[in-house]
């Protein structure tokens, strides 16, 4: 059966979804380093920050086909707060900003 009206059939671009797809892995990243970088000024310690960020993904995703990978969060908790594997973030400076 073939539809009277054109505009009632969907023409997507592929290359507008792959786009689109990109842009949202960069923005579930950009959210959890966002949190990341919040529990360290919170004085979370860097594994109490990747277990809850972790767990978090698993909740957003519970069927594990997240953006973002295990490997993946453990690198943004790493890069945020850097040090060793129970770093605690060390103190701002009064006034001090990113």
């Amino acid at each position: 059966m073939s539809e009277p009206f054109d505009w009632m059939v969907a023409k997507r671009n592929p290359a507008v979804a792959r786009g689109q797809k990109a842009r949202r892995e960069d923005m579930y990243r950009t959210e959890l380093e966002d949190r990341a970088a919040l529990l360290s000024r919170l004085g979370h310690s860097k594994d109490a920050a990747r277990v809850r960020l972790q767990a978090n993904a698993r909740w957003d995703f519970p069927g594990g086909d997240g953006p973002v990978t295990a490997a993946q969060v453990d690198a943004i908790v790493d890069r945020v707060f850097g040090g060793g594997a129970g770093a605690k973030p060390g103190a701002r400076a009064k006034g001090a900003s990113k």
